[in-house]
């Protein structure tokens, strides 16, 4: 006759009531101890109802467990947890199982909400540490004979708990766990191959465990990898939307260090709902806090079909009309910016040459060789050249002014009554020796703005240079195209082609907003006017619309 073996268990229910269950399974056990094991131990369980119990005992190199109302039996092999036995909570039938262990296995007793607060990879590090809880026991096999080591449930999973319960000197048989569909089936040491039809299927339950394991934990990197970053840029864009107003530079800070960590989030390829609302919330915040626009543009008018094989080359505006200069073909044209109005100013035969061009009210004048010439239905000319070389003309308020390129100076010239201007003066102050000779463009609302090649711009008023710089345009601009100044407007628009975008600064030159569209690039120069909220580009036949926000 067999020893009983020793008996461990676990209750699901108050901890005071335990060990009295305890003791009444272990008497109903020994009282079928001339039984088969297998027998004694699902007859014993078979006496408690409305109990959940997972009991197990070692009889001989041989595990047999039972389960009902709930509790279950894992086995814990080569880092892979497999059920054994896993009863229905409400159903008081026992089932039961058995088969031999090998070294290093771990068979775990366990109740329903043990399993269900528990994840696998926490039930795998207590088995690690040999660590148990108040809802599990754990009985490892270890070294050269069977070790079976209970943990004693009494605390949280988590707390250490060593030492032996119980020790069997015996070496472990080489069988693999058999489990039990009914009370009969007891494993049968002469079955090979019922033997390896067992071994062949928890083999492949094991590899399939494996599979799961390693994804899950592939997984929960991922998660622990991202999560953390995800919560900073929620929080950046939260503190940048609220800074937006008071501090805007801060806010564009904190929104762009938010940019960046969605952009590490989405390169992991995550699919998480939180990372798709981050995503909506930073597009939708842009324009408030960075300024950046779509800047498609529309049709604003074909020039082409003013006048044939039209191209504008220089572009004024003034007093609510615009006028386009096309240098070869020796036109001009002008479009009211409200009503689209459009006709042909002058011609070849009334204009003849001409460089540059400049407005004032519904008046438009441009720059030859001799001079420069106001041109309406005829072609006067009103103020005698005296530069030497290139130059660039401009009209504010009546008066006409001109950047002597190689004399490197501004002239002005003041409007008279009979649309005469007066003598010429100098209009930089004597102390002021700039150097104009780079200069490519400029614009004027009062103080004067010079550009030159690599985006460079000085900033002069009444006569003298002022502190001007670029900051806040990210990216930088490494070449402005065209500038547009305007009296009547309250910001400064930069053409660049390069980067494809329209860029809004303020008189001191701090960032504010930026228009972006690949059909940009096609501009050549621009004029904006805020009343209308449109700015217009010049594509040499065409003007393009981009609406102000």
């Amino acid at each position: 006759m067999p020893s009983p073996g020793p008996l461990y268990a676990i209750f699901a229910g108050e901890e005071s009531k335990n060990n009295e269950l305890f003791y009444r399974l272990r008497s109903e056990y020994l009282k079928n101890s001339g039984d088969r094991p297998f027998d004694a131990l699902k007859n014993a369980v078979q006496k408690f109802s409305n109990i959940e119990i997972a009991v197990c005992v070692f009889v001989d190199g041989v595990v047999y467990s039972a389960a009902t109302e709930g509790a279950r039996v894992m086995i814990y092999r080569n880092r892979s947890l497999v059920t054994i036995l896993s009863s229905h909570p409400g159903d008081s039938s026992v089932i039961s199982a058995s088969g031999y262990p090998k070294e290093n296995d771990a068979i775990l007793l366990g109740t329903n909400s043990f399993f269900e607060k528990n994840s696998g990879e926490v039930v795998k590090s207590s088995i690690e540490t040999f660590a148990g809880g108040p809802e599990v026991v754990i009985l490892k096999f270890s070294g050269s004979a069977t070790e079976a080591e209970q943990v004693i449930p009494s605390a949280p999973i988590g707390r250490r708990i060593s030492g032996f319960f119980e020790k069997l000197s015996k070496r472990l048989p080489k069988r693999n766990i058999y489990i039990k569909s009914g009370v009969g089936d007891e494993v049968s040491s002469h079955s090979k191959k019922m033997t390896l039809s067992i071994g062949l299927i928890l083999l492949a339950i094991l590899v399939v465990s494996i599979g799961f394991g390693v994804r899950q934990k592939k997984i929960n990197d991922l998660k622990n990898k991202y999560q953390g970053i995800l919560q900073l840029a929620q929080s950046d864009v939260v503190q940048a939307i609220g800074l937006a107003s008071v501090s805007p530079e801060k806010s564009r800070e904190l929104f762009m260090d938010s940019e960046a960590k969605l952009q590490e989030i989405l390169n992991l390829k995550i699919k998480d709902p939180k990372v798709t609302d981050l995503q909506n919330k930073i597009q939708e915040s842009r324009g408030a806090i960075l300024g950046e626009y779509d800047g498609a543009p529309s049709l604003f008018l074909d020039l082409s079909l003013l006048s044939s094989g039209f191209s504008g080359d220089a572009i004024s505006a003034s007093n609510g009309q615009i006028f386009i200069l096309d240098k070869s073909g020796q036109r001009i044209v002008s479009v009211a910016e409200d009503t689209k109005k459009s006709k042909v100013v002058a011609g070849p035969d009334t204009l003849g040459s001409a460089t540059n061009i400049a407005s004032y009210q519904n008046t438009v004048f441009v720059l030859a060789s001799d001079g420069i010439y106001e041109v309406d239905s005829g072609r006067t000319k009103v103020i005698d050249k005296t530069w030497a070389g290139d130059a660039f003309i401009s009209s504010f308020a009546g008066n006409m002014y001109v950047l002597d390129k190689a004399g490197n100076t501004i002239y002005r010239y003041i409007g008279q009554t009979d649309n005469t201007f007066g003598t010429q003066q100098n209009w930089l102050s004597a102390s002021t020796k700039p150097n104009f000779s780079g200069a490519v463009a400029w614009g004027m609302d009062g103080a004067i703005y010079v550009l030159y090649p690599n985006a460079k711009i000085l900033k002069y008023s009444l006569g003298s240079p002022q502190n001007f710089s670029l900051f806040g345009i990210t990216p930088e601009i490494g070449k402005i195209d065209a500038i547009y100044a305007d009296p009547d407007n309250q910001y400064l628009y930069l053409l660049d082609r390069a980067g494809k975008r329209v860029v809004v600064i303020d008189k001191k030159g701090n960032y504010k907003a930026q228009y972006t569209n690949d059909q940009i690039a096609s501009a050549t120069s621009l004029v904006v006017s805020e009343a209308q909220k449109e700015i217009i580009l010049l594509t040499g036949d065409k003007l393009l619309s981009i609406g102000i926000k």
